[in-house]
């Protein structure tokens, strides 16, 4: 029960960090008739297999706090489960998570282990998926954000955009200060268009960072900055552009700059 306890844990923070929100949580029960028999050979035929997990399942979810629901026909073959539902932004929901207790797979490759008292034990297996398949986690945080990551699980985070061939010293000098406090920063320059051009290619990154005439004049640090939501909060020396966007990184929310909610 600890351990299934603890699985559970494990996966409402890595909800948290990845901004994954749960829509319910369902104890996912055998078919009727897998208690008395083998469910039409769908589930293991051993009832008290299914009462013994089924009851620590519940005691798991039932000390957590967390509200769930029962639902008949969502089993393993070899066991009840919790199930972490999610939804799209259409409403289509889907299971991301699950915990299980599992008696039977044990049982059936006869595993055991040495105990403290030096006797040969039968392990129970739990098993966990913290957040399911990779390919579905991310096809969910893309629907949820349409693409617009937030800050810190955005592929690019900072684009830096010279307006013409001059400010490209200027441009390197910050993307090599990005990327050594650990931003994935990355230069589009005139080559790949004209700005106006190269804006719109980059709408979902969130800090767009043009270094034109004015902007490299002088030491060459300043930066008009503009964000994903079309604000353009002004002109910032390119030091503190960087201190600000890795602040709202470690901050792992969705605001974009200071005073936004988070």
């Amino acid at each position: 029960m600890d351990e299934a306890g603890a699985a559970l844990k494990l996966i409402g923070r890595a909800y948290a960090d990845l901004g994954i929100r749960a829509v319910r949580h369902r104890l996912s029960l055998p078919g009727e008739g897998a208690g008395e028999g083998d469910g039409g050979g769908k589930y293991v035929a051993d009832p008290e297999l299914w009462r013994r997990a089924t009851a620590l399942l519940r005691e798991v979810l039932d000390a957590s706090g967390i509200p769930y629901e029962a639902v008949e026909g969502e089993a393993a073959f070899y066991g009840p489960k919790i199930d972490v539902q999610i939804a799209d932004p259409a409403g289509r929901e889907a299971t991301l998570s699950t915990v299980q207790i599992d008696f039977h797979q044990p049982e059936r490759f006869d595993l055991r282990y040495i105990g403290p008292d030096g006797a040969r034990h039968r392990p129970v297996m739990v098993h966990r998926s913290v957040i399911g398949s990779v390919e579905r986690a991310v096809a969910h945080l893309v629907e949820e954000h349409g693409g617009a990551f937030p800050a810190w699980l955005a592929p690019v985070q900072l684009l830096i955009l010279p307006v013409a061939q001059a400010q490209y010293a200027a441009a390197e000098k910050l993307l090599h200060r990005a990327r050594r406090t650990g931003l994935r920063a990355e230069i589009a320059g005139p080559e790949h268009g004209t700005l106006g051009a190269r804006i719109r290619a980059a709408r979902l990154v969130p800090y767009q960072a043009v270094s034109g005439e004015r902007e490299a004049e002088g030491d060459g640090d300043l930066v008009a900055v503009r964000l994903r939501d079309g604000r353009r909060p002004g002109v910032v020396p390119g030091g503190e552009l960087v201190d600000r966007i890795a602040a709202r990184v470690a901050a792992r929310g969705l605001a974009l700059w200071d005073g936004d909610a988070a």
